[in-house]
């Protein structure tokens, strides 16, 4: 079990949801915290608690977004942000037939109930998708934009 994987266990152990999970992830690579962020983040835990899109995926758009969109009034989206979005989306959509839908109420339903273990293999494959596609766009995971050379 790789150090990433141990995490999402110690999160989830901790309460955390996989929305939740995801946008921690993202903040402790940057060395940041954010309380309100990580906390509105429950609102898409469960398919938005009720069985819609999977919150990995809704956590992921917001994760590629922490990285890429317009966040304040003298700042623009990253031209590679609606890019970055489509990619993460097709390779969701793509894998999803493992793990029975992007849905959270198609995907507990596929595997017969909630299981930690699914939810956890799709939350270490998607941070590792997004990581990816951070990386392929000149994005460092660690810095947030704020901070980042090219901005």
């Amino acid at each position: 079990m790789d150090e990433t994987a141990l995490r999402i266990m110690q999160l989830n152990a901790q309460g955390y949801c996989c929305s939740q999970i995801m946008i921690k992830l993202s903040l402790e690579d940057m060395g940041e915290e954010n309380i309100p962020l990580v906390r509105a983040m429950a609102g898409l835990c469960e398919g938005s608690r009720c069985g819609e899109l999977c919150g990995v995926a809704g956590a992921a758009a917001c994760v590629l977004s922490l990285y890429a969109a317009k966040g304040s009034d003298d700042e623009q989206a990253l031209d590679c942000y609606p890019i970055m979005l489509s990619q993460f989306m097709d390779w969701f959509r793509a894998s999803a037939t493992e793990w029975g839908g992007i849905r959270c109420e198609d995907i507990v339903a596929f595997q017969g109930g909630i299981k930690p273990e699914v939810c956890g293999n799709i939350m270490l494959r998607s941070r590792e998708t997004i990581l990816g596609i951070l990386t392929e766009n000149n994005l460092d995971p660690s810095l947030p934009r704020e901070h980042a050379n090219n901005f």
